[in-house]
């Protein structure tokens, strides 16, 4: 999702114009959480970033249009997109008056169930037009945004998780990893959570890749990143050795090729850019 808004959601800076819904009790184990947030008007471009919980964004109208920017591509998506994995250097322009942007964001692994996907169907494009997946999976997106409320749409969604979801859960133990990842905000090695779970690597690697879709190591540095990300975009006075450290990077330069590797900018490059 486009990174100004997970901001938000990772840092509970919720208000009238930046809000969340929580899922009934029924799909809760599916569905993180939906959120409604008014465009930033000041900014029609922004940085798309993924901590592990795939979403779906939807725009206000059917008839909206984004333009998607990748390093060696470019394309539009109408109305709504898909995205999870790991995302690097992609941003996305808004080209009509959106005001409002609703977003569904899910459990990975429930989320790959509920759509029929492969784990690894994000792997090579970790945006696409949700169209792709609703077809499939007979999610009427036309019906959707023919619902004007939040709360409608937001029944509907529901009502197609409960009448499309098979539950079947995930390991315990990888599901035990995940919070402890997420606890340590990825300050950590692939063998330390390893050891931390009692399991060897290759289990672990076969479990994150079948049911989350990403390595061990992906997901470490996904959660490693969007932390020192948040530190540096809260600071008056950038220190970034001082950043690196405190979020488990050996030293800023290993911060700086994440960075680059995520935004495609120097952390400068990428502060002027948000002005």
């Amino acid at each position: 999702m486009p990174i100004n808004y997970l901001k938000k959601i990772q840092l509970g800076e919720f208000n009238e114009e930046a809000y969340t819904i929580s899922p009934s009790i029924e799909i809760e184990s599916v569905i993180e959480g939906f959120y409604v947030f008014s465009r930033e008007t000041n900014k029609d471009t922004h940085l798309v970033f993924n901590d592990g919980f795939p979403v779906l964004v939807f725009l206000q109208s059917c008839e909206d249009t984004i333009a998607v920017t990748e390093e060696n591509n470019a394309f539009e998506i109408k109305a709504a997109w898909a995205s999870a994995g790991s995302i690097k250097n992609v941003y996305v322009k808004y080209n009509n008056n959106t005001d409002q942007i609703f977003i569904v964001r899910f459990y990975p692994s429930a989320f790959y169930q509920l759509f029929g996907l492969d784990a690894q169907y994000f792997r090579n494009s970790p945006i696409i037009p949700f169209e792709y997946i609703a077809k499939d999976s007979n999610f009427s997106i036309e019906e959707f945004f023919g619902y004007n409320l939040i709360e409608e749409k937001i029944a509907f969604v529901e009502t197609y998780v409960q009448n499309s979801f098979m539950k079947t859960g995930i390991p315990k133990t990888l599901q035990n990893t995940l919070d402890y990842i997420h606890k340590i905000k990825g300050n950590s090695t692939v063998q330390n959570v390893s050891n931390n779970a009692g399991v060897n690597y290759k289990w672990l690697e076969r479990s994150f890749v079948k049911n989350i879709g990403l390595l061990p190591k992906e997901y470490i540095q996904l959660q490693r990143f969007i932390h020192a990300y948040l530190e540096l975009v809260g600071s008056e006075k950038v220190d970034l050795m001082r950043i690196a450290i405190s979020n488990g990077y050996y030293d800023s330069n290993h911060f700086l090729k994440d960075f680059k590797a995520y935004t495609g900018k120097t952390p400068l490059e990428y502060l002027k850019f948000q002005l």
